[in-house]
């Protein structure tokens, strides 16, 4: 009989890179591992019968999730199986440790259930001497198998965690790329339909296109404080001072932690064009296709799905030199001016320059690079089959 296993993460149908993340694993592991049936619990997203498997909907409060007694009841009975978390450890002390829940009946599923917890941790900021603080390293510790989104990461853990069995299983394994979508493109197709392939007109009705001697600039990241559109928008501005500059932004909502209308107004950018529906990845494609150029603003990233698909279709990008930067190439990466501590897990992040950003995108426009292909799917899912089945063996 199949091994249960369920995902707990972002809804696979969300869009967030957690959920991206949630539905690349769960599609290939329905498909190529029979030995298992996997199934995934989220929010954000609707259900979808055009994926593989079956997905529950996250009943929550405080990232605590009530119903999952009746869904673990519903995938696996009696069987025993696998609880796989793609989620931060922040969010996740009560299912680690369940006498930190207040939910008593999920406390006490918790605490007589038979499943197995692995974690897959978006780390994307290391604390004070090169550790996690110690809240985290309490969570992480009461997983049973754990796994890292790349050496970055999994350095960091082996040196904040003690539990032995934890550490001697310990590897790094990133997220894949699907390079069957995401590949170079023809750029002046890429900008003569930019608007007629996601929907976007202009102010005449027109579908928007962009011209070819434009300098265009690709921003893609949530709306969220760690996503730094403050420095994005301040390199746009100064690389618009020497030649026709558009800035494409695909976001998640306009106004939240920042307020991109009024960047753009203040730093005089009037050629924009922003998206915050959801795109598929062959419109996504399409537009890293248009630009010359795209900027990592996120202050860590535990992988950094826009770098890679960047990458992926032939399109520099100037990212911060931290976190799970480590898959750009060193060229494309800028040394932070200095570093600062933030919120309640101690998490350090980069203080950047937009000045340097800004030469670093003036040096590497136009270059040659070598796209990293060991997070090509085709190339990575070996990897991640055997580290699969190790587990369920």
């Amino acid at each position: 009989m199949p091994t249960p296993l369920l995902i707990i993460s972002d809804a696979p149908t969300s869009g967030t890179g957690l959920g991206r993340v949630t539905k690349d694993l769960a599609t290939r592991i329905a498909e190529h591992l029979p030995e298992v049936r996997v199934a995934t619990l989220g929010y954000g997203g609707p259900y979808s019968s055009k994926l593989p498997f079956h997905q529950y909907q996250m009943e929550m409060s405080e990232w605590v999730i009530h119903n999952l007694p009746e869904v673990w009841s519903d995938l696996a009975g009696e069987q025993k199986g696998i609880v796989m978390t793609v989620w931060d450890s922040s969010r996740l002390l009560w299912f680690a440790h369940p006498e930190n829940c207040a939910d008593p009946i999920l406390k006490k599923f918790l605490q007589e259930s038979t499943f197995s917890k692995w974690g897959y941790f978006p780390m994307d900021a290391t604390g004070p001497h090169g550790r996690l603080t110690a809240i985290l390293k309490h969570t992480i510790e009461g997983y049973d198998r754990v796994l890292a989104y790349s050496k970055w990461a999994e350095d960091i853990l082996r040196r904040t965690l003690w539990k032995k069995p934890l550490v001697e299983g310990l590897t790094n394994l990133p997220h894949g790329i699907d390079t069957s979508v995401f590949y170079p493109r023809d750029r002046v197709d890429a900008r003569a339909k930019f608007g007629e392939r996601i929907g976007m007109r202009n102010q005449t009705g027109k579908w928007l296109y962009i011209p070819d001697n434009f300098f265009v600039v690709g921003i893609v990241a949530t709306n969220q404080t760690r996503k730094d559109f403050g420095l994005g928008i301040q390199v746009v501005a100064e690389l618009a001072k020497s030649r026709p500059t558009l800035v494409w932004i695909h976001t998640d909502v306009l106004e939240r932690h920042w307020s991109l209308p009024a960047l753009l107004n203040d730093y005089g950018l009037k050629n924009h064009a922003v998206t915050t529906v959801p795109l598929t990845d062959e419109q996504m494609a399409w537009c890293y296709a248009a630009c010359d150029l795209t900027l990592s603003v996120g202050l860590g990233e535990g992988f950094g799905f826009a770098a890679a698909e960047s990458l992926a279709c032939g399109v520099p990008t100037v990212a911060p030199n931290y976190g799970g930067g480590e898959l750009i190439p060193k060229q494309m990466l800028v040394e932070p001016v200095r570093m600062r501590l933030e919120g309640p897990y101690n998490s350090f992040r980069p203080v950047m320059c937009a000045t340097d950003f800004a030469a670093k995108a003036i040096e590497v426009t136009g270059k040659q690079f070598d796209f990293p292909t060991y997070i090509d799917w085709n190339v990575l899912w070996p990897r991640w089959e055997r580290w699969l089945r190790d587990g369920i063996e």
